[in-house]
């Protein structure tokens, strides 16, 4: 109705004008690109963003007494409690930022946090759904599988073998309670739905596999990579790739299910994994370069649906496009990347106001639906992992 009223409000001419643009930029959609990229401008990247970004995830370890990292803060709520799930895969940034830099401090907290986990972890090997907010919770998959991450990458780096073997037991556990078809779905599911996003549950089991030897992980993985692989459209698109019944897919569920089929190509060289993460990735490039902003979700057609950025879902799509680069080479996916980043980046709270400084909103603006009027501790984690992987492309800068 809307565009109707605005439709019979202009001229002639007017209208014209807006039928080109929209033809232009429908072309451009759908061609691609053949000529050579150039790298983009850095969006006042600051040369500090990453140490700010890793000055705020200590900031929210500190706030929980050193136990888990703060699930984030909330404008209207304050700090939160620690969040086992993304506690697990923060361990693996602190890891890689502290190996990067000599910080022993780093290294002192990743452990803190993966022995927190190990105090937290069900007698099933799961890890509880949400908060730790006094109330255990059912085991669920996604967040087994991203503490499993933190434990496997402190056994690497410490060999300490409790880590690996909370890690089997947390793996023991999702072979259990998957299904037939491969999905992890039900009781142990985030609102009981089959998600394409478990991918990054699938890399977890498949590092847990090389790990240990123990082929009932591998052949897991593999069940669910096959699903996810089967609910790819030929147009890129993912069927459920979505949180919950009845929303769109966001950008940051996308860049899960991308990430997790990607790095699984990384440990296993299977090719369809890797044609799947570029299929979709390259209409998403397209829509970043012919909108100027990647819009938080699409419909299945690609269409936006949303007038707001998840920044956490863009930040974390750069990171999925550099690892990209860096697996095929191809400098389309270096120029996507960076510009990603930058444009996510730019976003990074600068002042000098203690519990968000470093910090990246969960959306812009940050009253957006994904995560309104907060910083999350995962979005300062992919941003921190993000500019990492920036920096390893782009060494010069």
């Amino acid at each position: 109705m809307r565009a109707t009223t605005d439709t019979t409000r202009t001229s002639p001419a007017e209208r014209v004008g807006r039928v080109a643009q929209l033809t232009w930029m429908t072309a451009r959609d759908t061609i691609s690109d053949t000529v050579d990229p150039l790298l983009p401008a850095t969006y006042g990247l600051r040369p500090d963003a990453l140490e700010r970004a890793i000055g705020w995830l200590r900031q929210t370890h500190d706030v929980t007494g050193r136990h888990g990292s703060s699930k984030g803060f909330s404008l209207l709520f304050g700090w939160y409690p620690p969040f086992p799930e993304t506690t697990g895969y923060i361990i693996g940034t602190l890891l890689e930022h502290g190996r990067r830099t000599g910080d022993l401090d780093l290294d002192a907290r990743a452990r803190e946090m993966g022995q927190w986990e190990l105090e937290v972890q069900s007698p099933d090997g799961g890890i509880m759904e949400g908060l730790l907010d006094g109330e255990r919770k059912p085991s669920e998959a996604f967040n087994t599988g991203m503490v499993m991450h933190g434990w496997l990458d402190l056994h690497a780096s410490t060999g300490d073998v409790s880590y690996l073997e909370a890690a089997e037991r947390a793996g023991d556990f999702l072979v259990r309670v998957q299904d037939a078809d491969g999905a992890w779905r039900g009781a142990h599911s985030y609102h009981g739905l089959a998600h394409t996003y478990m991918s990054r549950v699938a890399w977890a089991q498949l590092r847990l596999a090389l790990a240990c030897g123990d082929d009932a992980h591998a052949e897991s993985a593999h069940r669910h990579l096959g699903w996810v692989l089967s609910m790819q459209r030929d147009n890129g698109w993912f069927d459920a790739c979505i949180f919950k019944t009845g929303t769109h897919p966001n950008t940051h569920a996308m860049a899960y299910t991308l990430r997790g089929l990607l790095e699984s190509f990384a440990l296993t060289h299977n090719e369809d994994y890797l044609a799947a993460v570029t299929s979709c990735s390259e209409v998403l490039i397209r829509k970043l370069e012919v909108l100027g902003a990647l819009p938080a979700s699409f419909d299945s057609s690609w269409t936006p649906r949303a007038n707001y950025v998840c920044l956490t879902g863009l930040v974390q799509l750069g990171g999925v496009w550099l690892r990209l680069y860096q697996t095929t080479g191809d400098a389309r996916f270096l120029n996507a990347g960076c510009k990603a980043v930058d444009l996510a980046a730019a976003h990074q709270h600068t002042g000098s106001w203690q519990p968000a400084r470093g910090a990246l909103p969960g959306s812009f603006p940050i009253y957006g639906r994904y995560a309104p009027l907060q910083f999350p501790n995962w979005a300062t984690k992919f941003l921190a992992d993000s500019l990492m992987l920036r920096a390893d492309c782009l060494p010069s800068t």
